[in-house]
């Protein structure tokens, strides 16, 4: 699958573009709902720490998932490695906002 998406890349300057585009706009968007919904947790308390906590630790969670991933599935020899490295983050990143506006809606509704 990553040698596919990476022969895709490597085909056209077009085709590397989508895909940085495509990894730009989940990255943003991650970080502006991690953002917005975090104001709207409101001031530091016992109950937004703890709501805090479960956001970072899904991240966490995420993060070493993704990074087993990345091990196992992307060769050395592939061109567009730093691509790949942060397609996995912007994952992480848009599960940790995914997970914040779940437990936005779970407890302040």
């Amino acid at each position: 699958m990553i040698d596919v998406l990476d022969r895709w890349m490597l085909e056209s300057v077009v085709n590397f573009n989508i895909f940085v585009g495509i990894m730009t706009f989940i990255y943003i968007g991650s970080l502006l709902v991690l953002f917005f919904v975090g104001k709207k947790f409101g001031k530091p308390d016992e109950r937004t720490n703890a709501i805090y906590l479960k956001i970072i630790s899904s991240m966490f969670s995420t993060q070493l998932i993704m990074t087993g991933v990345f091990i196992s599935l992307v060769d050395n020899d592939i061109q567009h490695f730093r691509q790949f490295l942060l397609l996995f983050q912007a994952i992480v990143f848009l599960v940790g906002a995914i997970s914040a506006f779940r437990l936005y809606k779970k407890d302040f509704n």
